[in-house]
């Protein structure tokens, strides 16, 4: 498998690159409901895999929002094109050979036992935003049960197009839970019940967003002016 080789300097650099350039000029929006809180123990966070952008928007908020020193479960093949990756967290897995997965999940357990905050999609690939079921591997339970002082975060990422000409994005984070409440379950079954939290916490985000009743979001960044909001400048129109 492929070890992160993290860089602070070359993190900072992407970073800017990424939040100015990439996010600034594709969203117009990008908000939150929900905090991530300090913890004493390795942190395990699951988030929703829809789009090429989630492994950028996880990045944006490992440097702005998320408190931990994180690292970031990615498939061997995109980390082999993309091996710039590895210098800001990201270390691979391949679901095709059962051996370099249990690598991967040896080295990921190493990381919570150290105290650092690991993100993966347990959804294993991206799906369409709106496919139910959301389908876990078993991967996300085997980290969750590994040890006893690990904490569980469940975050979602719902992209929609509203009243402008780019997307906005809203991001949930939940609360906390502990893995000793899974204590005495098999891992399908604590599969199964992270699966059925993030989809409850997708259905329930996507129902609000629906109603445009996204008055308990925090705005995060805000996009750069696109051709439809100068239009609406100039023709004095309002949105």
């Amino acid at each position: 498998m492929i070890k992160a080789q993290k860089s602070a300097f070359f993190s900072k650099a992407l970073h800017l690159y990424n939040t100015n350039w990439l996010l600034k000029r594709s969203f117009s929006s990008i908000s939150i409901k929900g905090a991530f809180k300090q913890e004493d123990a390795g942190v395990l966070i699951l988030a929703n895999h829809s789009s090429w952008w989630d492994g950028l928007v996880t990045f944006y908020l490992t440097q702005t929002f998320c408190p931990y020193d994180s690292y970031a479960m990615m498939s061997e093949k995109g980390l082999k094109e993309f091996p710039f990756f590895k210098r800001i967290g990201a270390f691979s897995v391949n679901v095709e050979k059962p051996r370099a997965i249990v690598e991967t999940l040896v080295y990921a357990k190493e990381l919570l036992h150290n105290q650092k905050a690991v993100w993966m999609f347990p959804q294993g690939a991206e799906q369409p935003l709106e496919k139910r079921p959301l389908e876990f591997k078993t991967g996300s339970a085997h980290l969750a049960t590994a040890d006893h002082k690990v904490t569980i975060y469940t975050v979602t990422y719902y992209y929609t197009m509203l009243h402008e000409q780019k997307p906005r994005l809203y991001i949930e984070v939940s609360e906390p839970v502990m893995s000793h409440q899974f204590n005495n379950q098999s891992r399908q079954e604590v599969t199964t019940l992270l699966e059925t939290k993030m989809t409850l916490q997708l259905n329930q985000q996507r129902d609000k967003i629906a109603q445009e009743d996204t008055s308990d979001y925090t705005l995060l960044l805000s996009g750069n002016r696109s051709v439809s909001d100068w239009f609406n400048t100039f023709s004095g129109s309002k949105s």
